[in-house]
């Protein structure tokens, strides 16, 4: 659905022209505003920090803006924003019991340049970057998408690249802000477990919508991802079952693919539903299945109410086992319940305003959206997600 809307918002564009007094024609060209706050609450008690067993006590403060400037055929847009992470087992990497969470930060921003060529081609790429203290990702975007001549299909497809380095201290004055090494867990500091610190990822993302009439679209999704480098966390302790410990080890190379379907339905004008069904396999022997619907409701042209329920399951990695519970003779091992069996519900609701009110001739004040979710996996892990949203437009006119 993305490329999607992308392909009609770049139509209207295209087509809403108006004339002057002297009847020449003009283009309105818009710039977008939008502000997002996220903030992120977990608990639990199988940390991979210590070995599987500990707090998982996270706090995320994410502040970004986004701006989106379209100009005739073009689209260029731009994402600044940080994640401020305050983790109570962040501690644990190096036993620190005197304070109570340790605060680290993320900051990411995303540029991205769309065009449309002869009314059904759409060029896209962008890059990336992302930093913490103990992590550096450089990401590459390039895609394709076309539109038919009915405007009733719709095909793209995506090329991404991340090229991660795991190496600590880029945002610390002590190695003069660059990268240092890899951090372990303070009693396994007496060697160096991995001979590598990068990690590489590709993605091919290949969609395809149909529109069936004016009330149902549905779709076809996949995804292919190869990565190679250092996949396991250099921080994650193991525990054994002889008592002996060790740091998380993982294979070098990580095929993953999924496939989902989606099928989104207006119902009486007011009323619409977006639902759909995902798989997911790799090879470390995980398994997944997911189904979501979320449901909108719209009371009056500016006011517009949803709630959306999403349930998972997965199987287990061959590498996984709890605490104390691996073989210290195994070649790979991890204790990280992300790759564990278990199964998950999301279930949430919102609200979202929409006056689409003129402040003055050429400024429009778009969209308010407030979003709560609830998180919870059958071993005990749980989350608070909350959401807001605050969308503006200028808009320009030019002269052909």
């Amino acid at each position: 659905m993305k490329y999607l809307t992308l392909s009609v918002f770049f139509l209207f564009v295209l087509n809403s022209t108006a004339q002057d007094s002297d009847r020449e024609k003009i283009n309105v060209n818009q710039l977008e505003v939008e502000f997002v706050y996220n903030h992120y609450m977990q608990d639990g008690d199988n940390s991979a920090i210590t070995g599987g067993a500990g707090t998982e006590r996270l706090i995320v403060y994410g502040p970004s803006m986004q701006v989106k400037r379209s100009f005739g055929k073009n689209i260029i847009d731009f994402q600044l924003g940080a994640d401020i992470i305050s983790s109570a087992s962040t501690d644990k990497i190096d036993f620190v019991v005197s304070s109570a969470s340790r605060l680290d930060a993320r900051t990411y921003t995303n540029m991205h340049y769309s065009r449309l060529l002869n009314n059904a081609f759409t060029l896209n790429g962008g890059i990336g970057f992302s930093i913490e203290s103990d992590y550096f990702s450089f990401a590459k975007y390039l895609g394709v998408s076309k539109v038919s001549k009915n405007k009733m299909q719709t095909f793209s497809g995506q090329i991404q690249v991340f090229n991660d380095d795991l190496r600590w201290g880029r945002l610390n004055e002590k190695t003069n802000f660059g990268p240092s090494n890899l951090v372990y867990p303070i009693e396994l500091r007496f060697q160096e477990w991995y001979d590598v610190h990068e990690r590489n990822t590709y993605n091919l993302n290949l969609s395809f919508t149909q529109v069936l009439d004016k009330r149902n679209v549905v779709g076809i999704f996949g995804l292919l991802s190869y990565q190679e480098g250092l996949l396991a966390t250099p921080f994650h302790r193991i525990y054994f079952s002889d008592d002996t410990l060790a740091v998380e080890q993982l294979p070098k190379k990580r095929k993953k693919g999924s496939l989902g379907f989606r099928w989104n339905r207006f119902i009486k004008g007011n009323l619409i539903t977006r639902n759909s069904i995902s798989g997911y396999a790799d090879n470390f022997d995980i398994t997944g299945f997911s189904i979501e619907n979320e449901t909108a409701l719209k009371i009056d042209p500016k006011w517009t109410v949803y709630g959306n329920i999403r349930y998972y399951t997965q199987s287990a990695s061959k590498y996984f086992a709890p605490y104390k519970m691996h073989d210290s003779a195994s070649q790979y091992y991890t204790s990280d319940f992300d790759l564990s069996k278990f199964n998950s519900y999301k279930i949430g609701f919102g609200f979202k305003f929409s006056p689409y009110h003129f402040k003055t001739k050429f400024r429009r004040f778009d969209t308010f959206t407030l979003n709560y979710n609830y998180y919870r996996r059958s071993n005990n892990l749980s989350a608070h997600m909350f959401s807001l949203t605050v969308k503006n437009t200028r808009f320009y006119k030019t002269k052909k």
